[in-house]
């Protein structure tokens, strides 16, 4: 049978309980992303079954997370979810809430492997890692977005370029471009195509291209814009400029595959010195053996 200091123990747990549930679900829905490119990522991430059913909780949670004073941390994960391609369409509130999730998930792990096994290395890692998994995963989103903008964008402006040069104008021919690209999840087409909403509702080129440079902060989107935005000031054929930069882009693209080439022959060193070492025990090992019993 239960005493009444254990009944009082539960009931006051209950009570909590019931008291944090309550002051969790008694406020209204964050706001889910619906219009712009982030509505458009939040789209394409519920048709692809990624939220789910958690979305609601993950909304619910970020309601909480907007009372918080991270007016900074929301601006800075604001720029990295731009950078990244608007992250599966989150919010930065959703963001931090993932982020303390994964955190919780490791503290759960540590104390894990830390029953467990009793050593310390794989807890002090789980807790490490846990609350930093969303954001290694969201530099690795951004890295690989802007290594597939600068491998496409040479090829889009050359066909800018020719465009222009058979009588289209700067939107016509971004127009044909993202028309005739293979791939509709190419980064570079979706860039692309945010330079042409943002041009129909009425924003001027160098602010369509502003926005690129913002999105994208690899040098050779920044030089592409640079170029583009200093020939429109000085009254530069823009066909021409983007020729040029066609071509510069090319350049850079193969002085950087020779210095990844030259890099790898540097890196292999060290793989290769271990296997040969591996093989010199190998074949030597047995003699050395013979030698130490043959001289007991």
């Amino acid at each position: 049978m239960f005493d009444s200091q254990s009944i009082a123990i539960g009931l006051g747990i209950s009570v909590a309980i019931a008291t944090l549930v309550y002051l969790l679900l008694d406020v209204p829905l964050a706001a889910a992303p619906e219009h712009g490119a982030r509505g458009l990522a939040r789209t394409k991430a519920r048709k692809a079954g990624i939220f789910g059913p958690f979305e609601v909780t993950l909304r619910l949670l970020a309601t909480h997370v907007q009372r918080l004073p991270l007016a900074a941390r929301r601006k800075k994960l604001d720029s990295a979810l731009l950078e990244a391609g608007e992250f599966r369409g989150l919010t930065p509130d959703e963001f931090i809430v993932i982020s303390a999730i994964a955190g919780f998930a490791g503290l759960i792990a540590a104390y894990f492997f830390f029953t467990t096994t009793g050593g310390t290395i794989i807890p002090l890692a789980c807790l490490l890692l846990g609350p930093m998994l969303p954001t290694l995963q969201l530099r690795s989103q951004t890295k690989d977005r802007f290594k597939a903008v600068e491998r496409g964008l040479p090829a889009a402006i050359d066909l800018a370029s020719l465009c222009m040069s058979a009588g289209l104008d700067f939107p016509g021919a971004i127009k044909h471009v993202v028309a005739n690209m293979p791939d509709d999840g190419a980064p570079v087409r979706d860039e692309l195509q945010r330079i042409l909403q943002e041009l129909s509702l009425g924003r001027t080129r160098k602010q369509a291209l502003q926005g690129l440079a913002d999105r994208v902060k690899s040098d050779s989107v920044q030089e592409f814009v640079a170029s583009v935005m200093q020939a429109e000031e000085k009254g530069t054929p823009i066909s021409v400029v983007l020729g040029i930069q066609a071509t510069a882009l090319r350049g850079r693209r193969s002085v950087l595959a020779e210095e990844a080439a030259a890099r790898a022959g540097v890196l292999l060193m060290l793989p290769m010195v271990m296997i040969m070492g591996a093989i010199v025990l190998l074949l030597m090992g047995p003699l050395f053996i013979r030698m130490s019993q043959g001289a007991v």
